[in-house]
């Protein structure tokens, strides 16, 4: 009996397997691109949330390396070895489930003691990032720094870099949500996978966020304040694999905040700490998706946090401890108008920011003023060679913080240097967006260019003059035999600064790049007298 029934169900499982395989064969796999496109995204949609709820995604994997393909990053082994464990095996898992055995030479990974130089090809180790962001995305184009921003959020990147924690007398797993929702609790361990000696610095970092932000207890003094921030900002600054750490607890207690304040306040505290250190790669984007995500209470502070981590994105962390007349200057920051960040109109209608006899924004006139004045024109590669990194970071903070006191400034490229940030800042270009096409249609053509220059915004167009005015004393050639730096030169490094390519994809910026300078280069050598 029990050899017919054996029989009876090996012969149901070969008539199955037959009628699978001539499904297989009758079905065209080209065809799946032609499904309906709704139909498709609610599917991606389904995996993504399936794939999240578990220990992480392989979507989460493509999109941190698409942030940080262009950028090698330095963290401990140690603070990533679960971060590694959790996305092994979810690949196993999905390879599984495709009836792959298991290749038993397939181990954990286990790093070495020390710091680990990790690149993208340590997530892909079989390929490219932008391999796999293709095939998990019908765009097939040259994906851009900021993909698509589902694939980022707290809960992604809390569900591969937490670490498991368990309380209570069964050991019960403590669900994510709680983990990185608001809590008036202390913490009693890191968030994060961290070495065993910066876990004490983690649960006092947790404590003085809570001090600040005014969810506990504690009758503290604005100068114990002060000094709990200094030294959760130097934390930061001497040990890299923390700076995570502080933000995704600073994200935790924000997340859900019974007070209003209280959560302004922990705002606030992630923008002055961005003085002093960034996020890694991995961790960057997921952030920025935090902030830009977020019900912050003003949007002007809204627009400094995404500010300050432009900035970093783009110059890192410092390499000195900040001081204490630093800090106090950025904690006066975020409470005040924007001059780097703003929007030209916001800052012209500023009588603390513009010049009321000149009707020029007076960050505009004080750094062109202070390039003259050191000498900038007898300086070689002015624009081209950037200033000294803290000097410049000294000087904007005071021109954020209202203090224009430059006395100490004695390089040229230092003002040089942000006056293309200010320019690069803008919330909105000198030259408007809706307007770039036409620009890049006749770069070289006066006539096209003026006709351009017309119907600009008249706030844009007195700045531009202004600029072209300025710059026009840096093209004499008695200046441009000192400086080294002609119209085509000024127009390949200022080009950025003025035109702004709406479309924020790396293939299109280097190829409209060409474009940009020659536009600019036109308005240099037949408007800059005007």
């Amino acid at each position: 009996t029990r050899r017919r029934i054996s029989a009876q169900r090996n012969s149901q499982s070969e008539t199955a397997l037959e009628t699978l395989k001539e499904a297989l064969a009758a079905t065209n796999i080209n065809d799946l691109d032609e499904q309906d496109e709704e139909g498709a995204e609610v599917q991606r949609e389904s995996d993504t949330e399936r794939r999240v709820s578990g220990l992480g995604s392989l979507e989460t994997f493509s999109g941190i390396s698409a942030a940080s393909h262009l950028h090698d990053y330095s963290v401990p082994a140690s603070a990533n070895v679960e971060h590694f464990r959790n996305s092994e095996n979810l690949l196993r898992k999905d390879a599984g489930s495709a009836g792959r055995p298991r290749n038993h030479s397939e181990q954990p990974f286990h790093s070495p003691a020390g710091p680990v130089r990790m690149s993208t090809a340590d997530y892909f180790p079989n390929g490219s990032a932008t391999t796999v962001m293709m095939h998990s995305h019908r765009n097939r184009s040259m994906p851009s720094i900021r993909a698509d921003s589902g694939m980022y959020g707290m809960r992604t990147f809390a569900s591969t870099q937490f670490a498991s924690q368990k309380r209570g007398f069964l050991r019960r797993k403590v669900p994510l949500e709680e983990m990185i929702s608001y809590t008036s609790e202390p913490l009693t361990r890191s968030l994060m996978n961290l070495p065993r000696e910066m876990n004490r610095d983690a649960v006092r970092g947790f404590r003085v966020i809570q001090r600040f932000m005014g969810n506990c207890d504690d009758d503290v003094s604005l100068n114990e304040k002060f000094a709990d921030v200094l030294w959760l900002a130097n934390v930061g600054v001497r040990n890299q694999p923390m700076r995570d750490e502080i933000f995704c607890q600073l994200a935790k207690q924000i997340t859900g905040n019974p007070s209003p304040a209280a959560a302004e306040k922990g705002w606030t505290l992630m923008g002055v700490l961005l003085y002093a250190f960034r996020p890694t790669q991995v961790f960057l984007p997921h952030l920025e998706a935090f902030v830009d995500s977020a019900p912050i209470s003003t949007l002007a502070l809204k627009r400094f946090l995404r500010l300050q981590l432009g900035r970093v994105r783009r110059t890192g962390s410092r390499t000195s401890e900040l001081t204490v007349k630093e800090l106090r200057l950025a904690m006066t920051v975020p409470s005040r108008p924007l001059v780097f960040g703003g929007a030209l109109g916001e800052i012209m209608a500023d009588p603390e920011l513009v010049n009321r006899n000149t009707g020029l924004p007076r960050v505009l006139e004080q750094l062109t003023g202070l390039i003259i004045s050191l000498d900038g024109e007898s300086t070689e590669g002015l624009f081209r060679v950037p200033g000294n990194s803290d000097a410049i970071f000294m000087t904007r903070l005071r021109i954020e913080a209202g203090q224009l006191e430059f006395s100490d400034i004695t390089d040229p490229n230092v003002p040089a240097s942000l006056l293309k940030e200010w320019l690069r800042d803008l919330a909105d270009p000198l030259i408007p967006e809706s307007m770039y096409d036409e620009c890049m249609a006749n770069p070289s053509d006066p006539a096209a260019v003026k006709d351009i220059l017309e119907r600009i915004p008249d706030t844009s167009l007195h700045v531009i003059k202004y600029l072209l005015g300025f710059l026009s004393g840096l093209l004499r050639p008695s200046v441009q035999a000192k400086t080294k730096m002609d119209s085509s030169n000024l127009a390949l490094l200022l080009g950025p600064t003025i035109l702004r390519n709406p479309v924020n994809d790396l293939k299109d910026m280097f190829a409209n790049s060409s474009g940009e300078q020659t536009f600019v280069q036109t308005l240099l050598d037949n408007f800059a007298s005007s």
